[in-house]
């Protein structure tokens, strides 16, 4: 089997270790939407690795964009950001045109967390477990709350060369467009900096 370093981490002056690109595994996944009257999705998402003691967890939350038919249009940020997360766990269920969560077959689920849960995540993580999927996390500056929090950027992929270079192409665009701004610690709003992958605890420049 090809090597792929250590999971051990390693000491580090720069950026700390669980921002910037990461091999992850998806551990959990929690349906909040009914704790949130305005939204129509809010699944917390979390995945692990070596690098950080705490889950990094994506929230994957929003309403649709709907026609007069009350159906979900075709160009929809909500939508794209499911079917990146569906896609890169290999699902082949998602949401309907009428906004509903169903499996491949078309079926209604009424739990979807429980049922992605059984399917697609590992509950029993440890150092050795797989990390599949492949993400970029940072420190977004929220205005409103006058500080910084840890985001986990919405297009999730695989862990394999294709995935790999789909989300640093992507974060690339997305840092050159000013989508994504990294917050530095002591300034007052988020700055562009040089993202870093982080890979079993080493980092190397983007």
């Amino acid at each position: 089997m090809p090597f792929r370093g250590s999971q051990k981490t390693t000491a580090n002056t720069g950026t700390p270790k669980w921002f910037g690109f990461q091999e992850v595994a998806l551990t959990d996944i929690v349906d909040k939407s009914a704790d949130h009257d305005k939204l129509e999705v809010f699944l917390s998402i979390s995945f692990r690795n070596n690098n950080s003691q705490y889950p990094f967890e994506y929230a994957l939350l929003g309403s649709f964009d709907r026609d007069s038919n009350g159906n979900i249009e075709g160009e929809n940020s909500l939508l794209k950001r499911i079917l990146y997360f569906t896609d890169a766990i290999g699902w082949k269920g998602g949401v309907n045109t009428k906004g509903a969560w169903v499996d491949e077959d078309d079926k209604m689920l009424e739990d979807v967390a429980g049922y992605l849960n059984l399917n697609h995540t590992m509950a029993n993580y440890d150092e050795d477990s797989d990390l599949d999927y492949y993400i970029f996390t940072y420190n977004r500056w929220n205005k409103n709350a006058n500080k910084a929090y840890p985001t986990v950027c919405p297009k999730i992929v695989k862990n394999n060369p294709a995935g790999r270079k789909d989300l640093e192409s992507y974060v690339q665009y997305m840092k050159a467009n000013k989508f994504i701004v990294e917050h530095v610690d002591g300034s007052s709003e988020g700055t562009t900096s040089t993202a870093s992958t982080t890979v079993g605890g080493t980092q190397t420049s983007f």
